[in-house]
């Protein structure tokens, strides 16, 4: 197929295009490598995946604390790049540059939340999955030293497939969304491995839903967020972290418009749900619940019925969880739901 016949591709067929192409060439530059020197970052690849991710994990309550995320952030990428030295990956190396380069603006400016992250949170996943798409290609056709180490590693590489299958059916969903609606939205999966089997239906079932209800109601389209100074794709990030025996924390945040407290409550009182003045009197952060009652949409299609955030609410209550939700007004919001540990 010659360059003219790609650039007439649909969007879709054009980003498929890409990928098999990446796939490609990576797997001529893991195949052209040098066995030990490539055995020994594969390795060091794995460690680098599991610090991003632990350290996009930590909770940060003040400024002081961000920083040291980018901080760690930074010495985990710049570590990487070290390694690299003498390889010639260069899928990799072009990952690796992207979310070096969003990262480290993030640490120049002069203020910073955990909101301005999320899009650098997109390059630093995809770094994650095309490394861990690396280490995979690599271990059939390098040696292992032990048989043993050869059984650890089918399980890892099954276990990471497994997140994948499950982080790749969301993002379908996301890109199958986005352009329903007319938006761009970048997804990203964080911690989607530590998922116990069981829950694995009820937890797409919950994300598919918020997803939905995001890119429907709370991500603005491209020339929106672009007239108010946003990057014209928005972010939805997910994130699944196990607490050990205080059980598992499921956080979805978005960057987008943020709940309307009081269109919600204009709805709540024509539904019945409080009075008018009750609604005058309630703080804004009380006022945003009222979207996990039967009804209460934000949409302005009269046709829709409401039952969205209903349904992640019954999903929650089935796995013995609960919810809590945060939003700012042209900004984001944030679910945490915290769900009980498997073995108490």
């Amino acid at each position: 197929m010659n360059e003219t016949a790609i650039h007439a591709l649909t969007p879709a067929v054009q980003s498929e295009f890409d990928a098999l192409r990446e796939q490609r060439d990576l797997y001529r530059s893991l195949l052209l490598s040098e066995p030990g020197p490539l055995s020994v970052f594969m390795g060091y690849a794995l460690d680098t995946v599991e610090s991003l991710r632990s350290a996009l994990r930590v909770q940060t309550r003040s400024s002081e604390a961000f920083r040291g995320k980018i901080d760690k952030l930074q010495m985990e990428l710049l570590a990487l790049e070290q390694a690299l030295v003498g390889l010639e990956l260069p899928t990799i190396s072009a990952r690796l540059q992207n979310a070096a380069a969003a990262v480290n603006d993030i640490g120049l400016r002069a203020e910073i939340t955990g909101n301005d992250l999320l899009p650098a949170m997109v390059l630093l996943e995809e770094l994650c999955n095309h490394l861990l798409s690396a280490v995979d290609i690599a271990a059939v056709h390098l040696p292992l030293a032990e048989e043993e180490e050869e059984v650890g590693q089918e399980l890892e590489i099954s276990e990471r497939r497994a997140q994948r299958r499950l982080a790749a059916a969301l993002k379908q969903l996301s890109d199958k969304l986005s352009a329903e609606h007319g938006k761009s939205v970048s997804l990203v999966t964080i911690g989607l491995e530590d998922i116990p089997e069981s829950w694995g239906s009820a937890l797409f079932d919950l994300l598919g839903q918020l997803i939905r209800n995001t890119i429907e109601h709370g991500i603005e389209a491209p020339s929106q967020r672009a007239a108010v100074g946003k990057p014209e794709t928005g972010t939805m990030a997910i994130e699944f972290v196990d607490r050990g025996a205080a059980g598992y924390e499921l956080n979805v945040q978005d960057d987008g418009g943020g709940l309307d407290a009081s269109r919600l409550a204009k709805v709540g009182v024509k539904l019945g749900l409080l009075s008018a003045e009750t609604a005058r009197a309630l703080e804004p952060v009380r006022m945003i619940n009222l979207i996990f009652q039967p009804g209460v949409t934000t949409a302005h299609d009269p046709a829709r019925r409401g039952l969205g955030m209903q349904i992640v609410r019954e999903h929650v209550q089935r796995l013995a969880g609960k919810m809590q939700i945060a939003s700012k007004r042209g900004m984001y919001v944030r679910y945490q739901i915290t769900l009980p540990s498997l073995t108490s």
